[in-house]
């Protein structure tokens, strides 16, 4: 599953046989059962993981006090239910969904895309979690899964609060455009008018995907215009693609000063969107795993 991105120190888990995690996992220490579910989560990608340690891991989901660690062994149990993990691993995911902490619940969201693609039900009624990080991945678990659609992302585009929400509706919009005209419409909007540089860039890609007359257009008044230095290249070259020709060949004046845009993290998104915890595990500020974001 691509573009969740919640945190997790993939490629620094520590290299040792099943056996050996599963052991790790009843460790008093909360730094070892983290490192060992995420040395687990390595093994679940790379082909599944044994009954007995599926037991451990659901354990650990339903009961350890650290946030970490069960959002790392949810995301191991998420990969070794997608290799056929039986029962337990699809329980402890659903149980997921309702835990305390929203890295947690957003974890299950991808966990339980992969446990029942088919099944998209829990994953709509993530879109009405409290948390923003929880209701943006339920979009793009959605999208992913074939099970979104144009109203649905347009919904989320138009009045979610949460800029990561606005982001990924705005990304995959343009794979759902039964009503291209309405759709390029409404990202016109979104590019004219969103606050945050990350949903103004994604409307503008979508729109040179789009590549009509008006999508051009907008690019052209809006994008190119932008505020955002980030919007603006991304303008560039979504026009380049609705043209079919190399982005050089688009004057998009980059060479003048840009103001930052916003974006998930920034001090607009905290200040519009009030107190609560503005990043992740270890400091992320994006709310995504790096095992999420290596499987972009």
């Amino acid at each position: 599953m691509t573009d969740y991105a919640n945190r997790s120190a993939r490629g620094r888990a520590p290299d040792d046989d099943e056996a050996t995690l599963r052991t790790r996992l009843e460790a008093d220490r909360e730094r070892d059962r983290r490192r060992a579910a995420l040395g687990l989560i390595d093994l679940a990608d790379d082909g599944g993981l044994t009954p007995a340690t599926i037991g451990g891991l659901t354990e650990l989901v339903l009961a350890d006090d650290s946030p970490d660690v069960r959002q790392f062994a949810v995301e191991a149990l998420g990969l070794a239910a997608g290799a056929d993990g039986g029962d337990a691993a699809g329980d402890a995911i659903r149980a997921a969904l309702n835990d305390d902490h929203e890295w947690v619940r957003a974890e299950a969201v991808v966990a339980q895309s992969r446990a029942e693609p088919g099944n998209d039900g829990r994953l709509r009624e993530a879109l009405e979690d409290d948390s923003g990080w929880v209701r943006r991945n339920a979009v793009i678990a959605l999208s992913k899964t074939g099970a979104a659609s144009q109203e649905l992302l347009i919904e989320q585009l138009k009045h979610d609060p949460h800029s990561g929400v606005r982001e990924y509706a705005a990304d995959y919009l343009r794979e759902y455009a039964d009503d291209v005209s309405e759709t390029v419409r409404i990202l016109a909007a979104v590019l004219a008018r969103d606050p945050e540089a990350f949903v103004r860039a994604k409307a503008a890609t979508s729109l040179g995907d789009l590549g009509t007359d008006r999508a051009e257009e907008v690019l052209e008044r809006h994008g190119l215009n932008d505020r955002s230095d980030d919007v603006r290249r991304s303008a560039k070259r979504a026009l380049a693609t609705a043209r079919g020709v190399d982005p050089e060949q688009i004057d998009a004046g980059l060479d003048d000063d840009a103001a930052p845009g916003g974006g998930p993290g920034s001090r607009r998104e905290q200040e519009r969107q009030g107190p609560g915890p503005g990043q992740g595990p270890a400091g992320s500020i994006d709310g995504l795993t790096q095992g999420q974001r290596d499987r972009r």
